[in-house]
């Protein structure tokens, strides 16, 4: 039997709306979903089979439902912490009745129980210092939706659960990505979704075939739900999936099947001849060698991922959309664009290029006397540079 695991991550769960996107479109079935946390809120709407309800739900939690005048608007985590700080210290952690409110509405307990898949989540009864591990037939019906707030309490952001007199937290303080309870329940084959938020992880007490689904790129802040923010990590969680089953390529931009090596035979013969006329002595070599991480048994594959490295960094340099599939033509094309404009105008590029355009202007210039000496103190910008006049000379 196959189980579909889904590990604690605050509003980083949004993530796994993207996952269930891409496994309904891969046909891909699964016959036991666990959950901890948010991944145990988001277990329960796919148990029940209820995507759009899912899509509706991270649509709607949003700081402002918490903390109504009080919430900010800010992507700082430390700006965060502080809102979630100060309203502990007057509060004793955050009332979640609002999205208690979402949850039930969302949750249909007739489709929910008659589901052929079985469901088990994850949380602790801190009353009596005890973790809870329970399935679909053991939860009371009428208890449903108290068990999976239970699970989600992210104590002390949140306040604790109160279930019949005992107090309960998140999962996450026990177990953050519940494999184990999956095999109790009779798994044989694991799809885990680790959204790498904080909480505990325990080691799986045994081996099965298992496919890991992991964020490439950088989700918000587990404590901050905002709508553009969750709408950005469901599509990761949906090109990351199709990433794991080889239907995407890429790793921090996602790429159509092929494009990569069609990218890589298409410039990376000139790219290499550029770094080589640059590159004459051991000392430089060294520089870019390290930078990269390259070993002396390098490979074809290596080579290639190496390659792919600088193409995502030149993209992250200049600010292109990590969310979007692309093309190998396409992503090129957009980066032209955004040299040209700012070589044109200098307002135009962020701090982060500015070594970038230069080294690319000198490389256009042929100045490799001076190439040579930014290699030793810029080596990764130098061949983010390179790669930028590789793909505007071929």
């Amino acid at each position: 039997m196959r189980a579909l695991v889904l590990s604690g991550g605050g509003s980083k769960g949004s993530y796994q709306i993207g996952v269930w996107k891409a496994l309904r479109r891969l046909h891909i079935k699964y016959d036991i979903v666990t959950g901890t946390s948010a991944g145990a809120l988001n277990g329960a709407l796919i148990t029940q089979g209820s995507y759009y309800k899912a899509l509706n739900v991270w649509k709607k939690i949003n700081l402002k439902i918490l903390f109504g005048e009080d919430a900010i608007e800010s992507d700082k985590s430390l700006d965060i912490y502080k809102m979630y700080g100060k309203n502990f210290l007057k509060n004793g952690g955050m009332d979640v009745k609002e999205i208690e409110n979402i949850i039930d509405k969302a949750i249909n307990k007739k489709k929910f129980f008659n589901s052929k898949i079985n469901y088990g989540l994850v949380t602790f009864n801190l009353s009596k210092a005890t973790p809870i591990e329970i399935e679909k037939k053991d939860i009371p019906e009428e208890k449903l939706a108290d068990y999976l707030m239970a699970s989600a309490t992210c104590y002390p952001a949140f306040k604790k659960k109160d279930i019949e007199g005992l107090k309960y937290i998140d999962g996450g303080f026990y177990d953050n990505l519940p494999i184990n309870l999956a095999l109790n329940m009779g798994a044989d084959e694991i799809i885990a979704v680790d959204l790498r938020a904080p909480g505990v992880k325990k080691n799986p007490k045994k081996k099965v075939p298992t496919v890991t689904i992991k964020p490439n790129n950088k989700l918000t802040n587990f404590l901050n739900f905002y709508e553009e923010g969750n709408k950005k990590n469901i599509k990761f969680g949906y090109n990351d999936t199709l990433k794991a089953y080889g239907k995407l390529e890429g790793k921090e931009f996602t790429f159509k099947k092929k494009q990569l090596k069609k990218n890589c035979d298409l410039h990376q013969e000139i790219y290499e001849h550029i770094i080589k006329n640059i590159l004459n002595s051991k000392t430089l070599i060294k520089a870019i060698t390290d930078v990269l991480n390259i070993t002396t048994n390098e490979t074809t594959d290596s080579r290639k991922n190496i390659f792919l490295k600088i193409m995502e960094q030149t993209g992250k340099a200049f600010n292109l959309d990590e969310t979007k599939i692309y093309t190998a033509k396409k992503f090129n094309r957009l980066l032209r664009k955004k040299l040209k404009a700012c070589l044109k105008n200098t307002n135009l590029a962020n701090k982060k290029i500015t070594i970038e355009l230069d080294l690319y202007k000198k490389l256009k210039e042929k100045n490799y006397k001076d190439l040579q000496k930014s290699a030793l103190t810029h080596p990764f910008e130098l061949l983010k540079a390179v790669y930028l006049f590789s793909i505007t000379e071929a």
